[in-house]
């Protein structure tokens, strides 16, 4: 077996897609330390910068005396503690739902939804660069698959009328795409379902605290707040904490607290993880500046890039791809500006289509005004030297 997988390491390091663990503290809000060396993080999904705010850490604290380290069960055995209840609640009426169930990661939502309410016979329509939690669940479920061109309406409504069946029909997709930065015809698909009666599972894990008025998410932000059949998104980015959650109608939870293999066989959340999601739950309803100063900042560095000559292709908000194409190019670019102390990573296949290898940055709440425009100058002489600009 070893000498098998030697080999195809080989391989892949020869295909220049070959990955590390880096091993990393954080520093601040917006830099880390690597082997010794303090660098930007141009590459984290703690968009408001919350998981150092000071209330979000005081609470995670202060909930480790009463109930442990950890809940050392499975919600259905004796996991699901009291402080479940409170944010199960608290994040169903921010996002405008009946009813909230949280799993512990969201890869583990998607496959818990998708694996268990489509079954034999009904149908699934998908976005095809949908995230790979929703592929592999998927692949979990009975029913039958149908791709549809990335966020082209026309097409699925082509495939809509093309591939009938007597079982139910499930559209599915990302709210915007945590590789491309792009958002999905959400309104689109939303007055298709009215005509073709299909069911719409959105996974909003890039869209929440960022977009919308009040930040609940990219539904919201297009007037559809409350209006998928299944929704999913996560604590682990804007939120600052951990874990995920379903919102639906009361009988669906239900459905998945039965019959979800990944909510029912898995050791629950740590308090402390529920605690410091609640907290910044509530940091967020109630301080709309931290969504403010996010889209200052992510405004500030898309109008230096575009400038600059970069292209942005069709991403919005605070993820920002910028498309190298060869994979060890990608490589190469990211050892630049890591040399200038920028860290980031080079995102290849099979994460993206081959051909697409790129840098992905995000940008955050707590990057200073110089940070930006230290990055911006720094991409920018990367870009040059790579011939992208």
């Amino acid at each position: 077996m070893k000498d098998k997988l030697a080999s195809m390491l080989k391989e892949i390091r020869g295909q220049g897609n070959y990955r590390t663990v880096r091993y990393l503290r954080p520093v601040s809000a917006s830099t880390l330390r690597h082997r010794g060396k303090e660098y930007l993080n141009l590459c984290s999904n703690s968009y408001l910068s919350l998981h150092l705010h000071p209330e979000v850490i005081e609470a995670a604290k202060s909930v480790v005396d009463d109930y442990g380290a950890g809940t050392c069960s499975s919600r259905s055995v004796s996991g699901s503690i009291d402080l479940y209840e409170r944010l199960e609640d608290a994040i169903a009426r921010y996002k405008g739902y009946k009813r909230g169930l949280i799993f512990p990661t969201g890869y583990m939502a998607n496959i818990g939804i998708v694996s268990t309410i489509p079954g034999k016979g009904d149908i699934i329509f998908s976005d095809e660069l949908n995230h790979s939690s929703l592929i592999d669940a998927m692949r979990l479920s009975y029913a039958r698959k149908v791709i549809y061109r990335h966020r082209d309406a026309a097409d699925l409504e082509r495939k809509l009328k093309r591939h009938t069946g007597r079982g139910r029909s499930f559209v599915i997709t990302e709210s915007v795409f945590s590789m491309d930065g792009d958002m999905a015809p959400l309104k689109d698909i939303m007055e298709m379902r009215s005509r073709y009666g299909f069911h719409v599972i959105v996974d909003d894990a890039h869209g929440t605290g960022v977009f919308g008025k009040k930040g609940s998410g990219v539904e919201e932000h297009l007037g559809l707040k409350g209006r998928a059949d299944i929704h999913m998104a996560t604590f682990g980015k804007a939120m600052g904490s951990f874990g995920a959650f379903v919102l639906s109608d009361p009988v669906v939870i239900d459905y998945l607290i039965n019959r979800a293999r990944t909510f029912m066989y898995t050791t629950a959340l740590p308090p402390a993880a529920l605690a410091a999601a609640y907290a910044a739950l509530g940091l967020v309803e109630r301080d709309l500046s931290f969504k403010e100063d996010l889209w200052t900042n992510i405004d500030h560095v898309r109008t230096g890039l575009l400038d600059a000559g970069f292209d942005l292709k069709d991403s919005v908000g605070p993820i920002i791809p910028i498309v190298v194409g060869k994979d060890s190019d990608a490589v190469k670019m990211q050892k630049m500006l890591m040399a200038k102390g920028f860290f980031l990573q080079a995102i290849r296949p099979p994460t993206v289509p081959s051909g697409t290898s790129r840098l992905r940055l995000t940008v955050v709440r707590g990057f200073s005004r110089q940070q930006m425009d230290d990055a911006i100058e720094a991409i920018t002489a990367a870009g040059k030297k790579m011939g992208l600009i």
